[in-house]
């Protein structure tokens, strides 16, 4: 969790949520864990006000292209 605050830090993150599930409560809630490794997938997820999954892509172990573009791509679409 430390490295995420770091990370909100140095880019200046205040309206968005980097989550770190230690409990495994949301890795339960939206299926994120891997189907044979004991370790959570790769999944971008955003999540509107209501707790309504609006974007869901599953990556597996890899970096989704070109991640920055894309998730902003997705929010300016869902929010228009």
């Amino acid at each position: 969790m430390e490295s995420h605050k770091k990370f909100a830090e140095k880019h200046s993150l205040k309206d968005v949520i980097l989550l770190s599930d230690e409990k495994k409560e949301i890795v339960e809630k939206y299926n994120t864990e891997h189907w044979l490794l004991p370790v959570s997938k790769r999944v971008y997820i955003i999540v509107d006000a209501y707790g309504k999954v609006v974007y869901r892509q599953d990556t597996g172990f890899s970096l989704l292209e070109n991640q920055t573009s894309t998730l902003i791509s997705e929010i300016d679409r869902i929010i228009k």
